[in-house]
């Protein structure tokens, strides 16, 4: 059984790499962590990315794994895998975290796009996506209000937050869920920004990190991408920006597929609904004890506030 001592434990995964990928790389930093752990490789050969998944999202890990490869195989701009030396896409490693997945590809130079220059020809690309996955021939993860929604809420019955602010942020999911559940189904590629997006020299934008990919509402990746808001302090400007954003996203798109009259009146819908799961999947992989109250207070304000802002610009 492979195995690493524990997540910084690079030397360890030096090894690994060496015996279980066709590549010699001779230094192993740690990248980043969230779903999972990102670690670069490196050697006189390449530059190369090695995710590991957390025990809890195997079923993910090889669900991207999957999506990835359905992809690549249509030259849609994925990045691409490195097989095992036994010609697996993925191997395991015991880790202090369990039994746990990892997918090791090619490192994709180049830098993250600017999205108020590139958004229309992003989403062109996107469109293409959308489009290409509805022949995807294998089942993936449904998510409805139970993941966007009732996470959070549970998180903060958990976390002993006042009962009365829980009941008025579990009646706004409820009228948000209410608003996406007419809508057509479609994949989601669920984290759709430009940090997980590699703009090539030749104009192309390598799409990332699949973890959260499921069929539910495409429009969410269109509604993730023309966010204009600030996570933590909300500018009212924001909902224009999200406007004038989505304006220039729908040229590129439009050229490709379409999107329905509701699924536009959507979008700043799931401005909200993002805080909702954002939060609630934070927690899951970091911890009951990393959400502080001051930054619930801080969410709880910002829901409310743009609930208020939506509302006045429909009456307007």
């Amino acid at each position: 059984m492979l195995a690493i001592a524990s997540y910084s434990d690079c030397t360890g995964l030096l090894e690994i790499i060496n015996r279980q990928f066709p590549v010699r790389v001779d230094r192993v930093t740690l990248h980043r962590e969230m779903i999972g752990h990102v670690y670069f490789a490196e050697g006189g050969r390449g530059k190369y990315v090695l995710k590991i998944f957390r025990s809890f999202h195997t079923a993910n890990a090889l669900d991207s794994i999957s999506v990835i490869r359905y992809l690549g195989e249509r030259r849609y701009p994925v990045a691409s895998i490195v097989p095992t030396v036994d010609g697996k896409t993925n191997t395991t490693i015991d880790t202090p975290g369990g039994n746990c997945v990892a997918l090791m590809y090619k490192h994709v130079a180049g830098p993250e796009p600017h999205l108020e220059t590139e958004i229309t020809s992003i989403g062109t690309q996107v469109a293409r996506l959308h489009e290409l996955m509805k022949g995807y021939p294998h089942p993936l993860p449904k998510r409805g209000k139970e993941f966007y929604i009732d996470r959070y809420i549970s998180l903060l019955a958990q976390k002993r937050y006042p009962a009365q602010r829980i009941r008025e942020l579990a009646d706004l999911g409820e009228g948000l869920w209410r608003r996406m559940e007419g809508l057509p189904s479609g994949f989601c590629h669920g984290d759709l920004h430009t940090g997980n997006m590699v703009q090539t020299q030749s104009g192309t934008y390598v799409l990332l990190d699949f973890d959260v990919a499921a069929l539910s509402r495409s429009v969410i990746d269109v509604a993730t991408l023309c966010d204009g808001t600030d996570f933590n302090n909300l500018d009212p400007a924001g909902y224009e920006l999200t406007l004038r954003r989505f304006e220039a996203f729908y040229r590129g798109y439009s050229r490709v597929s379409t999107l329905t009259a509701a699924e536009i009146d959507a979008i700043v819908d799931f401005i909200p609904i993002r805080h909702f799961e954002i939060i609630a999947t934070i927690v899951g992989c970091q911890g009951l004890d990393e959400v502080s109250l001051s930054f619930l207070d801080e969410q709880y304000r910002w829901l409310l506030r743009w609930e208020e802002i939506c509302d006045a610009a429909r009456l307007g």
